[in-house]
């Protein structure tokens, strides 16, 4: 039973690393229905945005897990100079990692979608999710 049990936990591990979040899912859906995207651009572009948007949440957490561990001084408005500097330097490289996956992500978009697509696409993208639920 133990083996059995450990055998599907190996099979099933590279879909369950692979899945993707709701918000991820929640977001192609309204990226594609405001694009108006077809089934056939859906299918083309749905592997490349999941990959984007994975890339994407690496490149922020190099600022959000720092900020992460020092909630509480920064709420209070209490962090010292030595991790003011540490947040202003992961917020800064996050900014620069953020952008190349941006970058990068472009070319990979144009491969499949116009100029005028590819522009829509990151503006619906990064669209708030209050904006993106008062669109429903």
């Amino acid at each position: 039973m133990k083996k059995t049990l450990a055998l599907l936990a190996v099979a099933l591990m590279p879909m369950l690393l692979s899945a993707q979040s709701d918000k991820d899912i929640a977001r192609f859906a309204y990226v594609s229905t405001q694009m108006g995207l077809t089934k056939e651009q859906k299918a083309k572009v749905k592997p490349v945005f999941y990959a984007y948007m994975k890339e994407l949440h690496i490149a922020k957490d190099i600022y959000n897990d720092l900020k992460d561990k020092w909630l509480t001084p920064i709420h209070k408005k209490k962090i010292t100079a030595e991790q003011a500097k540490a947040l202003n330097a992961a917020r800064w490289r996050s900014d620069e990692e953020v952008l190349k996956v941006r970058r990068a992500y472009s070319q990979k978009f144009a491969a499949i979608l116009t100029p005028q697509e590819v522009y829509y696409l990151f503006t619906y993208a990064n669209d708030s999710k209050s904006k993106r639920e008062s669109k429903k």
